[in-house]
C-alpha cells in the first residue's frame, strides 16, 4: 500500500458513494471545502460513482475547487449498492491513493461536514490509532422509521450481543486498511465487518441532517435487507445464540414431558412438542455446522477482487481528457 509521507499536513481521503445524485455530491464538496479550509488537512474527495444511469463524471458541476484539494470520480462499472461501493472504494484507496486516514461518508447530505472535521480531530488526537464512528444522538427520519430501526436494533442486540449505535460515517486511519481490506464482511456492511474483526475503534455523539437534495432513493424493503446484511456478517454467531435457545427450549419440553408423565396429565401434547423441539435442533445444529465451515471459505476479498468492478478514474482536479484508466489493464 502506498503511505504518506510524514508532513505537517494530514492527508485525508474522503470516500462517498453516488448514485445518480450530482447535486448532492457538488453540495458536498463545496461545504467539505469550507468546512477544512482553516486546518492542515489536505483534502482529496473520491465520490464512487456506483453505476449512475448517467456517468457522474457528465454530471458533476463543481464550485471552484480550492487550491491543494484533490477530486476525482471513481466510476463502477455496475451498480452494487452503497455498502459494497463503500468496500470497492476503501480497497482503492488502500493501494492506489497515500493518505494518513479515510473519511467514509454519505454524499446526501445526512453526515455533517462539521461532524467529519470533528472525527478527524479526534482520530488525530488518539494519534490515528483507532476508527472513530459518528454515533446518532438525535435522527431525522420519520416516527415509523424510527420505530423500526428500534426494532432491529433490538433483534440486532438479542441475536449478536452487539448493540447498534453507529453506521457508515467515521473515520479510518491509513494503518487499519491492510487489516480492513481482507475483510470477506467488508462486501456486506462495512460498520459489521469492523465489529467482527475487532478493530479498534470508538465514537462521538453526532446529529443526522437532512438531505441536500430530493428523497432517499432507499425504500422499506431495501432497509430491511440493509439490516439482514449487517446480521449476516454475524452468522456464526447468530447461529449458536438460536442453537443454544432451540436447546434450551427442548429440554424445557422434555421437563414438562416428564412431569406430564408423572402426573399422567396431556403427555400427547407435549410428547409432540418435545419431538418438533428436537427435529428443529438437530435442523438447527446442522446448520450451524454449515455456517462455522463458511469461516473457512474466503468468498469477495476486496484488495484482491476490487479491480473486477472498477471501470475506470476520473479526475475532476484536472480537464477531463487526463482521466486516467484504472482496470486490469491499466
Amino acid at each position: 500500500m502506498p503511505t504518506a509521507r510524514q508532513s505537517e499536513n494530514y492527508r485525508l481521503v474522503v470516500v462517498s458513494p453516488v448514485y445518480d445524485d450530482a447535486i448532492a455530491a457538488a453540495q458536498l464538496l463545496g461545504h467539505l471545502q469550507r468546512v477544512f479550509a482553516a486546518t492542515d488537512v489536505r483534502l482529496h474527495v473520491l465520490f464512487i460513482d456506483d453505476g449512475s444511469p448517467v456517468p457522474l463524471t457528465y454530471q458533476l458541476h463543481p464550485p471552484e475547487i480550492a487550491p491543494g484539494v484533490q477530486v476525482d470520480i471513481l466510476r463502477l462499472r455496475r451498480n452494487v449498492g452503497h455498502q459494497r461501493a463503500i468496500a470497492l472504494g476503501v480497497a482503492y484507496v488502500h493501494e492506489r491513493i497515500p493518505c494518513n486516514g479515510v473519511l467514509i461518508m454519505d454524499a446526501d447530505g445526512e453526515d455533517r461536514p462539521e461532524d467529519a472535521a470533528q472525527l478527524v480531530a479526534r482520530c488525530r488526537e488518539q494519534d490515528n490509532d483507532r476508527i472513530i464512528f459518528a454515533e446518532r444522538t438525535r435522527r431525522s427520519e420519520s416516527a415509523v422509521f424510527q420505530f423500526f430501526y428500534r426494532v432491529y436494533q433490538l433483534l440486532h442486540w438479542v441475536l449478536t450481543g452487539i448493540r447498534v449505535r453507529v453506521g457508515n460515517f467515521s473515520v479510518v486511519p491509513a494503518t487499519h486498511l491492510p487489516a480492513l481490506v481482507t475483510l470477506p464482511a467488508l462486501w456486506n456492511h462495512y460498520a459489521a465487518a469492523v465489529f467482527q474483526a475487532r478493530l479498534p475503534h470508538d465514537s462521538m455523539p453526532s446529529t443526522r441532517a437532512f438531505r441536500y437534495n430530493g428523497r432517499s432513493k432507499m425504500n422499506f424493503v431495501g432497509l430491511v435487507i440493509h439490516g439482514l446484511q449487517a446480521l449476516s456478517v454475524f452468522i456464526d454467531v447468530v447461529a449458536v445464540r438460536l442453537l443454544i435457545a432451540v436447546f434450551l427450549f427442548a429440554c424445557g419440553c422434555g421437563a414438562l414431558l416428564a412431569t406430564a408423565l408423572l402426573v399422567r396429565s396431556n403427555v400427547g401434547g407435549i410428547a409432540t412438542m418435545l419431538v418438533f423441539a428436537l427435529a428443529v435442533l438437530l435442523g438447527s445444529f446442522s446448520l450451524t455446522l454449515g455456517f462455522l465451515n463458511q469461516r473457512n471459505s474466503l468468498d469477495f476479498i476486496p484488495i484482491r477482487d476490487y479491480n473486477f468492478f472498477v471501470e475506470a478514474l476520473h479526475s475532476v482536479s484536472i480537464p477531463d481528457e487526463h482521466a486516467q484508466l484504472c482496470g486490469r489493464g491499466a
